[in-house]
């Protein structure tokens, strides 16, 4: 081919894919990365991104090299794939065309991920208890998302759709790259500031790990939970969770989602307030119903049409009173107060006198026990008592020559001196 020659865009990728599929190195290769992008269509193929920290390759896996897989691979896995590099001439692209996949680690951004989460959780920055309860009816909801795109249009047509008097307040904000995690955390600062603000909506549309990284930044997880506003997360797809989702107050599956969350569709509280009325004016309509009936019930009585048996039943129950009054008089009070106390004086003595005598039967009990009990009432029977020092003698062997004794009788004692054992 000539150098010079001007060559046709299919002839360049054909060249390149010649070029390609001819290096025998490239026909069975071994890669390590991350995963990114990645998706599973419903035929069973695994499309994604294989990257590392300044670059990126395109994957195919087909269904069939799937079945030798041993994990369920996701975004954020580190993985090594085998394969080869394939071309498409028509498009002017490569990627790898996967048939074995195994797990390398796990990626960077999910390593560093996990870590915030952990540390966070241990702060109690996800504690169920601290977080705001939305309001019921909220009249102006500040939306911190991008000012382009389908996710502001979603929230606009899903709140706007079931609530005409609530207020949008748009904080145009940068959602993914460079600079969004600052402006994020200075747009809930600023819809803070604002008094007339109820709640806060933070909404982005799906992406990558990387595209949805600003959410899992620390000075953003700091904002959320120390906003005095409630807010509701609404990060990427329903599979999607970032750190914001566990510190907002709700976390809202899609943004679509975070509008049907933060207002209720008034077309069904009209619903309910008609059923509500309904409900009133029947009730009011059955107890006016039932009034009717008990007074035409009461008018229809005899005390109604016959003034004389009115008069009697009230003369009766004059006297049914005075008879009461008679027996509720200070009089007769006093006097069975009177009669009751000499009942229960009569009780009394009685009782005391009865509690007497047990008394002195017992005493002279006592004291007949006692005076048997008396070492000294043998006295008076004409014995005696012998003592040495004070101790009563039993028996003459515990004596000696020369000892001094004493003998005490009925009517007095002696003292002796032992003469001989």
């Amino acid at each position: 081919m000539n150098q010079n020659e001007i060559l046709t865009v299919s002839q360049v990728n054909k060249i390149i894919k010649d070029t390609i599929e001819a290096n025998p190195f490239l026909s069975h290769i071994s890669v390590e990365g991350e995963i990114s992008n990645f998706k599973r269509n419903a035929s069973g193929h695994l499309y994604f991104t294989l990257k590392d920290e300044s670059s990126q390759i395109s994957c195919i896996m087909w269904r069939s090299s799937t079945l030798y897989l041993n994990f369920e691979p996701k975004n954020g896995d580190k993985v090594t794939v085998s394969g080869s590099i394939q071309t498409y001439q028509t498009g002017g692209t490569y990627q790898i065309l996967v048939n074995r996949m195994r797990e390398a680690g796990i990626g960077i951004l999910y390593q560093k991920y996990e870590e915030l989460k952990k540390k966070l959780e241990a702060k109690g920055y996800f504690d169920s208890r601290r977080k705001r309860p939305l309001p019921e009816y909220p009249k102006n909801i500040a939306l911190l998302t991008s000012d382009t795109g389908a996710v502001i249009e979603d929230l606009k047509h899903v709140i706007l759709n079931r609530s005409q008097f609530s207020n949008l307040i748009l904080y145009p904000t940068k959602v993914q790259g460079d600079g969004a995690k600052e402006l994020i955390v200075r747009n809930i600062k600023l819809a803070n500031e604002n008094p007339i603000i109820d709640v806060i909506i933070l909404a982005r549309g799906g992406g990558s790990i990387e595209d949805l990284w600003p959410f899992n930044e620390e000075i953003v997880a700091d904002a959320i939970y120390n906003s005095k506003k409630p807010i509701i997360s609404a990060i990427g797809h329903e599979t999607d969770f970032t750190i914001s989702d566990f510190v907002a107050d709700v976390r809202a599956a899609t943004p679509s989602n975070a509008g049907e969350i933060v207002v209720k569709d008034s077309r069904v509280l009209k619903n309910n307030l008609d059923t509500f009325t309904l409900r009133l004016k029947q009730s009011y309509y059955n107890n006016l119903q039932n009034l009717k009936t008990k007074l035409s019930n009461i008018l229809s009585t005899r005390i109604y049409k016959d003034d004389s048996y009115l008069l009697s039943t009230m003369y009766q129950n004059l006297l049914g009173l005075t008879e009461k009054l008679e027996l509720l008089s200070p009089k007769e009070v006093i006097l069975k107060n009177i009669e009751r106390n000499n009942t229960h004086l009569k009780h009394l003595y009685n009782a005391f006198k009865s509690y007497l005598a047990d008394k002195s039967n017992y005493y002279l009990v006592l004291n007949e026990k006692l005076n048997l009990l008396n070492p000294l009432s043998v006295l008076n029977k004409g014995y005696s008592i012998t003592f040495k020092d004070d101790v009563i003698v039993k028996d003459s062997k515990t004596l000696t020559e020369g000892d001094i004794i004493k003998t005490k009788f009925k009517d007095g004692e002696v003292l002796s001196k032992v003469i001989k054992e």
